[in-house]
């Protein structure tokens, strides 16, 4: 499961540009998905805004520079993916409060290094939202191998990566677990660990429409249609205990 665009109600706005970056020169043509796109944008914009594009692929793509991230943007991103992604964190370790914005949102930061330090600083200035760390024992899901034949999981012959929705089934091509994961921790607002002991890359289907995309983003999938999918794939989760570093979000104001 991954998260998709939806028609999104865009509740609170703002942008913010670090050192002497106008805004008006942050134009939607900075915000694509696209690791070229990304390399190419100006140096020095810390950008948060509501998002421009309510239709599209909720997408987040990075550029580093060895092993420290130099670049992020995101499209269309729910409140607490932009958290996680400020934090450095699983979408399921973020707690969100009762307030917590419900519109989508796109970023980008070209500000290095402490790139996310930026993004954190953005958020916290035009947003009015913090987040700290606590770690503590969890309630969490684990996501582990119910059926070693994988029947609902094909091993993955093409390198190149691909999500497509078509006739209402979201097929995904050459994908690891772990986009099953953070999928499984936006729509189910739960930390997921990874069991599985399976590092392949993946093609397979699930049944998606505009419902299903709007319960990922609200956090709202139901756990018994999860399990079903992930059953159908030869995987299964199952409730357990574990000491994580969660982040609390709270209003600055």
């Amino acid at each position: 499961m991954v998260t998709a665009g939806g028609a999104i109600l865009m509740v609170v706005a703002s942008v913010t540009v670090v050192k002497s970056q106008p805004s008006a020169v942050v134009s939607d043509a900075y915000f694509a998905p696209d690791t070229d796109k990304l390399q190419a944008a100006p140096a020095d914009i810390a950008v948060v805004q509501p998002t421009h594009f309510p239709q599209a692929a909720a997408k987040i793509k990075h550029v580093h520079n060895g092993d420290s991230l130099a670049r992020t943007v995101g499209r269309n991103v729910t409140f607490r993916d932009l958290m996680a992604e400020a934090y450095d964190c699983g979408p399921g370790c973020v707690v969100l409060p009762a307030d917590a914005p419900k519109g989508g949102f796109d970023f980008l930061v070209t500000v290095s290094p402490q790139t996310r330090k930026h993004l954190r600083a953005a958020i916290e200035t035009d947003l009015g939202y913090t987040a700290s760390a606590e770690t503590r024992d969890t309630e969490v899901l684990v996501l582990q191998v119910e059926d070693p034949s994988l029947s609902g999981l094909t091993p993955s012959t093409d390198g190149d990566a691909d999500i497509s929705l078509q006739d209402g089934k979201l097929n995904l091509t050459h994908q690891p677990l772990s986009l099953v994961v953070r999928g499984l921790e936006d729509g189910l607002a739960l930390p997921v660990v990874d069991r599985t002991g399976l590092t392949n890359y993946y093609d397979f289907s699930v049944t998606w429409n505009s419902k299903v995309t709007q319960s990922m983003r609200e956090g709202g999938f139901p756990l018994d249609k999860a399990q079903k999918v992930l059953n159908q794939w030869g995987l299964e989760l199952k409730p357990d205990t574990a000491r994580l570093e969660m982040f609390t979000v709270k209003r600055t104001r």
